[in-house]
């Protein structure tokens, strides 16, 4: 029986994610024993999202089923919405709300949870199983097999939908092997210009005290440099005239419950850089199956141009990581120019949103392209 055959005698289940919570923990805590996953879809991540979401919030599991066993599983949210003002739309949103306020937590390396036997077109069973249910799907954050299927979706004549790629682009992280291999040495695998750079900002807070870094070590440690986090991460992106993400108070709390629900699990870490009694930065990262991933930031700015608390404040972090055994410094997604000098390697992600064709987008997409034109022509 080939995958497809196999797919198509699987049975569906729908279960409200919020009101039926412990069958939900029980399914996706069942395929999370059967899959490999990422943090974002590990059950610390999703129980504090669905707890932690407003109550008017509709979010879907979906499981399929053969012999009675669960084989895939994902959440949908979903959100009616109007484009422009007038033309109104059913929106599904993969293991988010498709509201933008409750979706700046930003999952990433997002998929589907199913067994190995069923990894493949797993994007056109979602769209086929749905079907009667969206006008557009919202796609965030995908990364590995599903970046090749929505690549093949997009290579075919006609895959029955608009296909309108937002975000291609990629992860980029340290692989700490290559720093143990180096001796430690994390400056030597990067650019001359970084390594110069760094090594100038190192002589620069030098000059305070020797720098340091320190890591939470209980819970109530964390949420404290949380908050020390967030003042300087607001006061950096108000200076910038943008509100910045803990002005998001779904985002704040969000993380306080994230913290206080699991920072002894060590999924946390939040480390603090400093020189003698400066702080230099604050780092709040993720740790998934030996690797370590860098969610968000606070740095403490000075008018000096030699002082790059971000740079330094990562430097510290990924030789940290390093010696305690990690796999993985991971930078997550963003082509940001440090992001990429910092790095040694990366991996592909995608931002994707399915359009399904009608009359109706049709309309649209010749309005907008009128209005477009008669822009130009003013």
């Amino acid at each position: 029986m080939s995958d497809q055959e196999a797919l198509e005698k699987v049975e569906y289940k729908l279960l409200d994610a919020l009101l039926d919570r412990e069958e939900v923990e029980m399914i996706w805590k069942q395929m999370l024993a059967k899959t490999k996953a990422s943090f974002f879809l590990s059950w610390e991540w999703i129980s504090t999202w669905l707890e932690t979401l407003p109550g008017n919030a509709k979010v879907d599991l979906v499981v399929g089923y053969t012999n009675d066993e669960p084989i895939l599983a994902y959440f949908l949210g979903r959100r009616r919405f109007a484009r422009r003002g007038f033309f109104r739309y059913r929106l599904a949103s993969l293991n988010s709300t498709g509201d933008e306020y409750l979706d700046e937590l930003t999952i990433e390396y997002n998929g589907v949870l199913v067994t190995p036997q069923f990894e493949t077109d797993v994007i056109q069973e979602i769209i086929n199983r749905d079907a009667d249910g969206w006008d557009e799907i919202y796609l965030p954050g995908l990364a590995g097999g599903l970046c090749a299927e929505i690549d093949r979706l997009r290579e075919s004549v006609d895959p029955g939908f608009i296909i309108d790629v937002e975000t291609d682009g990629k992860s980029h992280y340290v692989e700490l092997d290559k720093v143990r291999n180096a001796g430690m040495d994390y400056a030597g695998l990067l650019s001359s210009n970084r390594r110069q750079q760094i090594r100038r900002s190192i002589r620069e807070y030098n000059k305070s005290g020797e720098i340091r870094i320190d890591v939470a070590q209980t819970m109530g440690e964390a949420l404290q440099m949380l908050e020390l986090l967030a003042e300087l991460h607001q006061r950096e992106w108000i200076q910038r005239g943008k509100e910045g993400a803990f002005a998001n108070s779904y985002f704040h709390d969000f993380h306080r419950s994230l913290i206080q629900k699991y920072f002894d699990n060590g999924v946390v870490q939040l480390v603090r850089v400093y020189a003698d009694q400066v702080s230099i930065g604050y780092l709040y990262n993720f740790i998934h199956e030996g690797n370590v991933l860098f969610y968000q930031c606070g740095f403490n700015y000075t008018e000096s141009n030699h002082a790059r608390p971000g740079l330094v404040s990562h430097y510290f972090a990924v030789l940290l990581n390093a010696e305690l055994g990690h796999g993985k410094y991971d930078f997550l997604a963003g082509d940001s120019q440090y992001k990429k000098s910092l790095a040694t390697n990366t991996e592909r992600m995608m931002w994707v949103r399915l359009k399904k064709k009608s009359i109706r987008s049709w309309i649209e997409g010749c309005a907008y392209r009128t209005y477009k034109k008669l822009k130009r022509v003013q």
